[in-house]
């Protein structure tokens, strides 16, 4: 009887866990489409204003491409990071997350972790970095150490906007089928490495201590707001420096050297900015020069030159990979004022189906940002695992996108 009565209790608890989850993907991808298309209204409304105040030339190519469509593609997806993030501190605040460890206890000893590493796992899906500080709850070095390494295949916040353009530009009859499955998969590639690191590298006998579980609590909705309110505020303050001056520096790379032609006169040059723009001038650009040399390595994947200078980018900081795109495939396009991205993806002729899964599988399993590097540098006190990080992951990001690009290929 007792037996049965705790099986029944562990199939309630994960229904009610996949629930919670579905629930945070549909108000996150679903719900937060109706603000996110409203901050794109008023980024077209801003162009407009833009167009009617300046000369068309440079400064309006700068303004409107650099800075308005490369940092508002950012700022567009605030309210689905707000969502993500409100959700996240209602299960913590609740202390549901300690529950979620003590259901995922079992299956965390089939890859060699214990039920303690569940909650800095699901921590990760908000941001890789305070999930791998909170893997100093963990005692055992080794397991602390796989943990750390597990958690940049928990996809970030900062790869929600890429996730949201990609799947509902190139997938919008099913968007949340394709999001939960892309989420799916990088938790099996995380199973799959925790199960092969530990292995070959660690070899840990079953921890059977006790996931210690906090009583469940409701949680203060005002603290909960307050804390989904610092996270949107440090994302806005993150796009309003870091991403600002990474986006004029795209621009900028992505528009000079400027050729003999509009060099000899600058009234061209203005007028080739504002109205043309086009590829083959930006073909001699600086960016362009690096795409061309970095894109043989990606192009069994699918990806031409502009693709691959926007996973370059986001090597520093997820959020460049859209900032970037808005900059290069904006640049090919008569109309600077239209924000939307997808439109000017489809435009493009780059973006097929298969390519846009081939990227997104790419995008949310190759390296994580530089700050999720230093730290799992300085929690496993060596470069050692950091470096590891970055090369297993690259490589198995070219390897499944490889994979990935060829099926779909045949199938769509």
């Amino acid at each position: 009887m007792q037996h049965s009565s705790r099986f029944y209790k562990k199939l309630s608890g994960t229904f009610t866990f996949l629930f919670f989850i579905w629930l945070m993907f549909f108000c996150t991808f679903t719900l937060g489409k109706y603000p996110q298309e409203g901050i794109l209204w008023l980024l077209e409304r801003l162009n407009q204003f833009l167009a009617t105040i300046l000369p068309p030339g440079m400064l309006y190519g700068f303004i409107s491409n650099g800075v308005v469509n490369g940092v508002g593609s950012v700022l567009a997806f605030l309210p689905n990071i707000l969502i993500l993030f409100f959700f996240m501190y209602m299960f913590e605040e609740s202390n549901y997350l300690t529950h979620v460890a003590e259901l995922l206890d079992h299956l965390m000893h089939k890859i060699g972790l214990h039920g303690n590493s569940v909650v800095p796992l699901l921590m990760g899906f908000g941001c890789n970095v305070p999930a791998i500080l909170a893997t100093k709850t963990i005692p055992d070095t080794k397991r602390k150490i796989l943990t750390m390494l597990l958690i940049p295949f928990m996809s970030c916040s900062a790869r929600l906007p890429i996730l949201v353009l990609l799947v509902g530009t190139f997938f919008p009859q099913y968007p949340l089928l394709v999001i939960f499955g892309l989420y799916a998969f990088t938790i099996i590639m995380a199973i799959i490495t925790a199960i092969l690191l530990d292995r070959l590298f660690f070899k840990m006998p079953i921890d059977l201590t006790p996931v210690e579980v906090l009583p469940l609590q409701k949680p203060k909705l005002k603290r909960v707001l307050l804390l989904t309110w610092n996270a949107g505020y440090e994302y806005l303050k993150k796009i309003g420096t870091v991403v600002l001056i990474a986006m004029m520096a795209i621009w900028f790379l992505s528009n000079f050297p400027q050729n003999d032609a509009i060099q000899a006169n600058n009234q061209i040059a203005y007028q080739y900015f504002a109205e043309s723009n086009t590829d083959s001038f930006q073909d001699n650009t600086y960016l362009a020069r690096f795409g061309r040399f970095i894109e043989p390595a990606l192009r069994p994947l699918g990806f031409d030159w502009k693709m691959s200078v926007c996973l370059t980018t986001g090597l520093a900081a997820k959020e460049f990979i859209v900032g970037t795109m808005a900059i290069l495939y904006h640049a090919g396009e008569d109309d600077l004022e239209n924000p939307h991205i997808g439109t000017h993806l489809k435009n493009s002729g780059a973006f097929t189906i298969p390519v846009a899964l081939s990227f997104l599988v790419f995008a949310m399993l190759y390296m994580p940002c530089v700050a999720t590097i230093y730290a799992i540098r300085r929690e496993s006190g060596s470069w050692k695992w950091a470096l590891f990080s970055v090369v297993y992951s690259i490589a198995l990001a070219w390897i499944i996108s490889f994979v990935v690009f060829r099926v779909a290929n045949f199938v769509f």
